[in-house]
């Protein structure tokens, strides 16, 4: 039974309690000899009964309609031998078990009903039993009002949660589609556009063939690209997908080369499986280490070294400085590129680091193998 269902139903056995507790008050009599302000009074406990289920619990006239009840069968507990009280402990339940309400409110209204519930014993003389009644029943209703206003609320705090979980996720998500939009345009984009600075100074020099040995390379490292785009895309629709990282990286080494950079690859213990998302972050790495060394450190060779240990994979990279650097980094790390290389890192658990060593820019992926599935 779904939730409107479930309100549905709620609502006609509220209705058919108005209906049954009305024929009661008829046909058990207790009224036929009692005045006509008793009556009266009863007929005002069951509409407000009635109006309680016809109004939305957050409008105002939903807590007019339970007051009202609760007060008009507070007064005829005696005269009515508490059943005319019923329809006053529903609406007060129902009073206490909104969250749109203070509890305050409704735990007030009860203990005015008590207070006059017990004034009317008094005036009224009534037996035990019906003292007794009417005080259970009150209590009953304070009881299961609190217990469904607990229930209420905690399925609402869940609802929260879950709200928030999801759009915690979006924001991840969506972050982590930034950073690979911004990965795949900063290498190829980034490579072609010194490639094409390229042959216009070649051009200039009168360089033809040169020039089009470059136009050729920028060829190959925009269809490369391309290749990368497709993979992120692919990655997105299947992130559980199979990866060859060393030949991932391999790829783009051999771009690398082609461009007329230098580079070179070596690995180290034993491979084991990644899942798509975790190499497809050592990918991007690698990525973005040998952007920058087109950007900032032209014609340095790049080492790369992937290390398989029991529980980790890492991928370092080191990129001596530039001649005209004067011993210091062309970079200090505080790009998207870098700041994105270390977010991807730790939403997987790993970690990323860079540092100057020995005249070099040395950057650290790490990934850890138990974090995914093999």
């Amino acid at each position: 039974m779904n939730a409107s269902d479930s309100r549905l139903f709620g609502r006609l056995l509220n209705i058919a309690g108005v209906v049954v507790v009305s024929i009661l008050l008829v046909v058990q009599g207790p009224l036929m000899h009692r005045p006509a302000w008793a009556w009266a009074l009863a007929g005002i406990a069951m509409l407000g009964w009635l109006a309680r289920e016809l109004v939305p619990a957050a409008s105002p006239w939903f807590v007019v309609s339970c007051l009202v009840s609760l007060a008009a069968a507070s007064l005829v507990v005696t005269p009515t031998s508490v059943l005319g009280y019923i329809a006053g402990i529903v609406c007060l339940a129902a009073l206490i078990a909104s969250p749109r309400w203070p509890l305050a409110l409704g735990l007030s209204a009860a203990g005015g009903s008590a207070v006059v519930v017990g004034i009317g014993t008094l005036v009224f003389t009534a037996d035990l039993p019906t003292t007794l009644g009417a005080f259970v029943g009150l209590t009953v209703a304070i009881l299961v009002g609190i217990s469904r206003r607990q229930a209420r609320v905690g399925v609402a705090r869940e609802r929260a949660l879950l709200e928030e979980r999801a759009r915690t996720a979006a924001l991840a998500e969506r972050s982590r589609i930034a950073r690979d939009i911004h990965d795949v345009l900063a290498h190829s984009l980034g490579g072609l556009v010194l490639q094409l600075d390229a042959v216009e100074a070649l051009l200039e020099s009168g360089k033809t063939a040169e020039a089009a040995g470059r136009v050729t390379a920028a060829r190959a490292l925009a269809a490369e690209g391309l290749d990368e785009a497709r993979r992120a895309v692919d990655a997105l629709r299947d992130p559980d997908a199979a990866a060859d990282l060393a030949g991932a990286i391999e790829q783009l080494v051999a771009t690398h080369r082609s461009i007329g950079g230098s580079a070179v690859l070596s690995s180290t213990g034993t491979p084991s499986p990644l899942a798509d998302d975790a190499a497809g972050a050592l990918r991007r790495a690698a990525q973005e280490v040998l952007s920058n060394a087109r950007r900032h450190a032209p014609g340095q060779p790049t080492a790369l070294s992937l290390e398989w240990g029991v529980d980790s994979v890492t991928l370092t990279a080191t990129t001596p400085f530039a001649d005209d650097v004067d011993g210091r980094p062309s970079s200090d790390g505080g790009g998207r590129g870098l700041a994105g290389l270390r977010e991807r890192m730790e939403s997987l658990g790993g970690s990323a680091r860079w540092a100057v060593r020995e005249g070099a820019f040395v950057v650290t992926a790490q990934v850890p193998l138990n974090e995914v599935p093999t």
